[in-house]
């Protein structure tokens, strides 16, 4: 299962929505000679979904823009979650050069600490870390996707956008929380 927050997905359907609307739109306006009251209801349904277009694309750009943060009571509550599952050992990985994504890994760290009681591991001299926040657990790991559930929707309520994949390189017991630039 991928969790998946994205803004960019309301940023094209939003310049989707403008462009139908404006060829609609232009279309039945440019030539209103002989049109029926239907057709130019049809013309304001166009303008309307204009708007609809400029409207998602006003807030994706508002969620892209938007700092990613938790609050002291997000932290808590991902460091309570954490430590529903004692078996599972967490590594974090950043980039010192986004200070943003750096600054989210170590609230990170700080919630595993808290809720596992030990320190993660935490690498921040990852040299192209890759968008958003990714949860890359073992191959094994997750089975019936309790960590990757757990803490992408944390994350995500806290609108930073998740995204989980697996991976044979990491012991089974493992996630790995990588922290990249915004998207």
């Amino acid at each position: 299962m991928i969790l998946f927050s994205e803004p960019s997905l309301l940023n094209d359907l939003g310049q989707g929505l403008i462009v139908l609307g404006l060829v609609g739109a232009v279309s039945l306006f440019f030539f209103p000679e002989g049109r029926r009251m239907l057709e130019r209801s049809l013309g304001v349904l166009f303008t309307l979904v204009v708007i609809g277009g400029v409207a998602l694309t006003w807030r994706a750009e508002r969620l892209r823009n938007a700092d990613r943060d938790l609050t002291p009571a997000q932290q808590a509550t991902l460091g309570k979650a954490l430590g529903q599952f004692p078996a599972v050992k967490f590594e974090v990985l950043t980039s010192r050069g986004d200070k943003e994504a750096h600054s989210l890994a170590l609230k990170i760290v700080d919630a595993v600490k808290a809720g596992s009681g030990a320190m993660p591991l935490f690498d921040e001299k990852v040299l192209s870390p890759p968008v958003g926040v990714v949860l890359v657990l073992g191959k094994e790991a997750d089975p019936d996707h309790a960590v990757a559930d757990t803490v992408g929707r944390l994350l995500m309520a806290a609108h930073i956008a998740v995204i989980s994949d697996r991976t044979v390189e990491l012991d089974e017991h493992t996630v790995r929380i990588v922290v990249g630039e915004k998207p």
